[in-house]
């Protein structure tokens, strides 16, 4: 008896345009929702639908749907009202409106929201571009398919970051990098050594960290929650100035979103203060580092064969 035919499933790409097609009708629609009627539309039996990933913990077409609506909200063809609901933003109908052939990396690499994020990101090239993701490459050698999965998953998950520290406040955003620091060793010398100032705004003070346990030595903070413009030179000026008048010498810029090259020109140029730029993705990747908003989902053991032991 055949079993279940795992080339049945799409691809992660392949799965764009229709999902996209499914939600034109722009009502809100659940996980569920969508994979139910992307699963009535390619005709999957209930057997492959049951296929895993191999991990094993997660429906390989519910996985490859994850991927889909992930690089659909990249470039802002979709967004999520809530949490697990898919709807249709007006960017994307007007996509559709233009009775789109294909949808694929290629066609997202031109809309306005995708390159906001590859610049964020420094991702010109996408490591898992018109390939399927669960497919290996004849050139590649194990280690290489490995290392490229891993280098994909670390980016999907410090753009999730980000995007959550973007939908929350600002308010929750200080709170973030305050506590970043503090995982990262500064400021843990006394309990009020992280602290956010009320002094909130464009040219303010956001935090202050102490380095030393008399709070003798301070490092001010300024953090930045942009959505999609990059941190440009005034605001560095206004910071500097704003350290100036503390009398203090020593800041940490943070942002969800990038640095222009006038900008880091500004922080470099700096004689009196020492100004360290943090963006949006060091920011991510030293949340993940530190395992701040993440967590471990699973962990793969690969051996090797002891020589030693075969040795007579």
């Amino acid at each position: 008896m055949k079993g279940p035919d795992k080339n049945n499933i799409p691809d992660f790409q392949s799965i764009m345009l229709p999902l996209l097609k499914l939600l034109e009708d722009g009502k809100p629609k659940t996980l569920n929702e969508v994979i139910d009627a992307l699963a009535k539309y390619y005709k999957l039996t209930p057997q492959e639908l049951k296929i895993k990933v191999p991990s094993g913990q997660m429906g390989l077409f519910r996985n490859r749907v994850g991927w889909t609506r992930s690089y659909l909200k990249k470039a802002g063809l979709i967004e999520y009202p809530a949490r697990g609901v898919y709807q249709i933003t007006n960017f994307g109908k007007e996509y559709l409106a233009s009775n789109p052939k294909e949808l694929r990396i290629k066609q997202l690499k031109k809309m306005p929201d995708y390159k906001e994020w590859t610049k964020t990101f420094n991702q010109e090239n996408d490591p898992i571009e018109e390939k399927n993701i669960s497919t290996d490459n004849e050139t590649d050698t194990p280690e290489e398919i490995l290392a490229t999965t891993v280098e994909s998953l670390r980016k999907q998950l410090a753009s999730d970051v980000l995007d959550k520290l973007k939908d929350n406040s600002f308010v929750y955003f200080e709170n973030f990098v305050i506590e970043l620091l503090k995982k990262m060793g500064y400021g843990n010398f006394r309990e009020d050594a992280g602290t956010v100032t009320k002094q909130t705004g464009d040219d303010g003070i956001d935090g202050i960290i102490s380095q030393d346990r008399l709070g003798l030595e301070n490092v001010y903070i300024q953090a930045k929650r942009f959505t999609n413009s990059s941190v440009g030179s005034g605001d560095i000026r206004n910071f500097i100035g704003s350290l100036a008048v503390q009398g203090v010498n020593k800041g940490v810029f943070l942002t969800t979103s990038r640095f222009s090259k006038s900008a880091i020109a500004t922080a470099l140029d700096s004689k009196q203060q020492k100004i360290i730029l943090i963006d949006g993705q060091e920011l991510a990747n030293l949340a993940i580092e530190y395992n701040l908003g993440v967590q471990n989902q699973s962990t793969i053991e690969i051996k090797k064969i002891d020589l030693d032991y075969f040795e007579e």
